[in-house]
């Protein structure tokens, strides 16, 4: 471990004595030096927290590709996911994915530091539950409230009822569809749309085969644009296959940054679906 480092966490150590044996009043409202390690919660906690309160954030969040707030990430300190980066930034609280490495949070749990963990969200509801417990967490509960209420209103005005209900399928980078069981399914659900994945047999995040797409073609076919990379070659969504549907299918994009975390992003992604979901309407009445 470098020198730097050990000292990062002998400091830390000391901190957390002399705190505890001072006897601290009352907790101020809300931590004052919260680090997130998540994308889709550094999300949460720009549109949240006060920018005083934010000490540090995902390095992904800086990717415009990946992340809905690129701009203000260029803003903020950035931060790896591990336990001695994490401590050098002195937080009070540690925002985590369940999916961040269970050392890291075991490391920083062991050493004092608050460490809220949190799901992904497969539907709406949890994604509305998951915003206003952060916003809890941090110590501004009306955002929570007020963000919430901004999604709630975006969907209600991007529903149609009563209108046909078009077949989309939204395939991303690597050919992964958004089937039952996904955040995607259950905003596509709400904006009155049928996903082609029940019909294909797919379910959560799963492949969708090639030879299936060309044999029975969804009505609307969503691509994700701006995902792929090393781990995840886009040579199925985009392969010349798909693009000679032709008058069988409709083709359309959506940015794969707006379908994975909920959020404040579902406002965007609503309004993108809806769109799609119309252009097919007049297409085929």
């Amino acid at each position: 471990m470098a020198r730097g480092v050990r000292e990062g966490i002998s400091r830390r150590i000391a901190g957390v004595g002399l705190a505890a044996a001072a006897g601290l009043g009352a907790a101020p409202a809300g931590p004052r030096r919260i680090v997130s390690l998540n994308p889709c919660l550094d999300a949460l906690l720009v549109h949240l927290a006060d920018r005083r309160q934010i000490t540090g954030i995902s390095r992904l969040s800086r990717d415009p590709q990946a992340s809905t707030i690129a701009e203000v990430a260029a803003t903020l300190p950035v931060t790896g996911d591990t336990a001695e980066e994490v401590l050098l930034l002195r937080p009070d609280l540690v925002l985590a994915s369940t999916h961040t490495a269970a050392a890291t949070r075991r490391a920083l749990q062991g050493l004092g530091v608050e460490v809220a963990a949190f799901g992904a969200p497969a539907t709406v509801p949890e994604s509305l539950a998951q915003v206003r417990t952060l916003a809890a967490r941090v110590g501004r509960p009306s955002r929570g409230e007020a963000l919430c209420a901004r999604i709630e209103g975006a969907l209600s005005a991007a529903a149609t009822p009563g209108r046909r209900r078009p077949e989309i399928l939204v395939l991303l980078s690597g050919g992964l569809a958004a089937g039952p069981g996904s955040l995607p399914d259950d905003l596509l659900r709400r904006l009155g749309i049928v996903n082609a994945a029940t019909r294909l047999g797919l379910s959560g995040w799963t492949p969708a085969p090639l030879e299936v797409l060309i044999a029975s073609p969804p009505e609307v076919l969503v691509r994700a644009s701006g995902g792929g990379g090393a781990d995840r070659p886009d040579r199925l969504t985009r392969h010349a296959a798909l693009d000679r549907l032709g008058g069988r299918t409709l083709a359309a994009e959506i940015p794969e940054r707006l379908l994975f975390c909920g959020g404040p992003s579902l406002i965007e992604a609503a309004r993108r679906l809806a769109a799609i979901r119309d252009q097919a309407l007049e297409r085929r009445p």
